[in-house]
């Protein structure tokens, strides 16, 4: 019994869509950030923390396939995204179950949540943090390469 509260407390702490690794090891690529959200070629072009949803330790960057004025409310809700958690500290960083990265699928509105994979955090600034993500939920969900996000009041 004990097995299975802890595998429920376990699956339901993962969020909507479950949480698959579904690998995305490795050290992630210099060029520029892209892959595939919800089966669909995805190539980054903005990212902006949100001050509400970061804490001391992590920023919660919204990362788009699209070109908008970062940190005016103008990024696309309605569209494929990356919700990154990336660290406030500069180095390589492993994903887990308490540092992940997920995918929002717009079609679907599905989070998927990848557990497994690699954030390199190379410089942060007043205004930038920058660096470079490899993870991976599945086939049709993995991304690799470099970015760099605005930091939002």
């Amino acid at each position: 019994m004990k097995r299975l509260i802890g595998t429920l407390a376990l699956v339901a702490g993962l969020g909507c869509g479950g949480g698959s690794s579904g690998g995305g090891g490795g050290e992630p690529s210099n060029q520029a950030l892209t892959g595939k959200v919800g089966g669909k070629p995805w190539t980054f072009q903005t990212a902006e923390s949100d001050s509400f949803l970061s804490d001391d330790k992590t920023f919660w960057v919204d990362a788009y396939a699209a070109s908008f004025t970062p940190c005016t409310n103008a990024g696309p809700f309605d569209s494929d995204r990356l919700i990154l958690t990336l660290p406030k500290t500069v180095g390589t960083h492993q994903l887990s179950l308490s540092l992940n990265e997920t995918f929002y699928v717009a079609a679907t509105s599905d989070n998927l949540v990848a557990t497994s994979g690699t954030i390199v955090i190379d410089s942060i600034t007043g205004t930038t943090i920058a660096g470079s993500v490899k993870f991976a939920y599945n086939a049709d969900n993995s991304v690799d390469g470099a970015f760099e996000a605005s930091i939002c009041p």
